[in-house]
């Protein structure tokens, strides 16, 4: 019995060139079609993180405005610097964007338009900016 397996191995070949060849260009077209999908979710995921980032700042430079408001020291600045946020502890940290907050400028209405931040990760035709603009 051992002498036919060893019969039937000595009989065995394996792969030629260019059966190899052909399962490594079927390898390669399957890479290249799957690396753009994963850089395409890479960027998605990053933008929803910005985005949750931005609702998070809008959210706190909200709560701060309203808070200086009934203390009366409301401005009305055109924006809230963003240590303040972190300072009144609004924020326990502040996200990985670069962000700046925008009111609404009037004295009696402590109100956020929006927070912008500067993205390549926004998606084309779209302002990385928090409510989104319309």
């Amino acid at each position: 019995m051992l002498k036919n397996l060893q019969a039937k191995l000595k009989d065995q070949k394996g792969f030629s060139l260019v059966e190899l060849i052909v399962v490594i260009a079927i390898m390669v077209i399957l890479i290249a079609m799957l690396v753009p999908n994963v850089v395409g979710y890479i960027k998605k995921a990053t933008w929803a993180t910005e985005q949750n980032g931005a609702s998070t700042v809008f959210s706190a430079a909200q709560t701060y405005a309203t808070d200086c408001y009934t203390k009366g020291s409301w401005t009305g600045a055109a924006s809230i610097d963003q240590s303040v946020l972190v300072t009144e502890k609004l924020l326990t940290k502040t996200p990985n964007i670069s962000y700046t907050i925008y009111t609404t400028c009037e004295k009696n209405t402590p109100a956020i338009s929006y927070v912008q931040w500067s993205s390549s990760n926004a998606p084309d035709g779209v302002i990385p900016q928090y409510p989104l603009a319309k």
